[in-house]
């Protein structure tokens, strides 16, 4: 920006001015506060203390505790969520009935890779490969076995699993060779109280990067009577 002349020539010695430190030390302190306000505000939500005692986080006028781009926090539940009211976030750890093993299973982890179509093709030159505009996606479940007796290793598939889009479209699973085929429990089966692995593909269309759920039931129940878990 110009700046008009100075009034008073270089030579000659500026006349005395009362200090302004207290104004700017007062400016900037109003400064820090009011950005920290609106920095803290706006990136982190501001906690609102409820009537019970308890809190809720506000985040961009939202009171639901997730902030965007953040992950929801995976629960421990001691009894298995139904529908998708219920749906839980990945990686949660809740019982659930198995048909196929006539017993409990409790799920204790669980991830999904949405583009592993690479992987799935390296796993056996007899996979298929997804068809034109379509991509496998594969869910990975930790399971541990509550039932009193051990499992064979003859059961095709101790769970019956679909992916359902955000727009209500239905996948049931794919069948093919996975990366660790030979450590899952339809190969190795799992002893009474042990922990066993489950590797789960699907062929989606290949902009799926998200959201939907994955539907986990026994055979005998609807979809609506699973667990759902939500891929955001």
């Amino acid at each position: 920006m110009h700046q008009p002349p100075h009034p008073t020539p270089p030579t000659q010695p500026l006349p005395q001015r009362p200090s302004r430190t207290p104004f700017y030390v007062t400016v900037g302190c109003l400064s820090v506060i009011a950005g920290l306000v609106l920095g803290v505000g706006g990136f982190f939500g501001v906690r609102v203390l409820e009537g019970g005692g308890g809190t809720t986080v506000v985040e961009n006028g939202r009171g639901d505790g997730d902030g965007d781009g953040a992950q929801p926090t995976p629960a421990a539940l001691e009894e298995t969520p139904v529908g998708p009211a219920g749906a839980v976030p990945l990686g949660s750890s809740f019982p659930l009935r198995s048909s196929a093993f006539d017993a409990d299973v409790e799920v204790t982890s669980a991830a999904v890779d949405w583009d592993a179509s690479a992987a799935i093709m390296e796993a056996n030159s007899f996979n298929a490969e997804p068809g034109e505009g379509n991509k496998y996606v594969l869910l990975t479940i930790e399971g541990v076995h509550r039932g009193s007796s051990d499992v064979s290793d003859t059961y095709v598939s101790w769970i019956r699993t679909a992916y359902v889009a955000e727009d209500g479209t239905e996948h049931e699973r794919a069948f093919a060779v996975t990366p660790h085929y030979s450590e899952l429990v339809e190969q190795e089966g799992v002893e009474a109280g042990g922990a066993f692995l489950s590797e789960i593909p699907f062929e989606l269309p290949e902009e799926t990067e998200g959201g939907g759920h994955f539907v986990l039931h026994h055979d005998g129940q609807t979809r609506e009577e699973g667990v759902w878990l939500s891929a955001s």
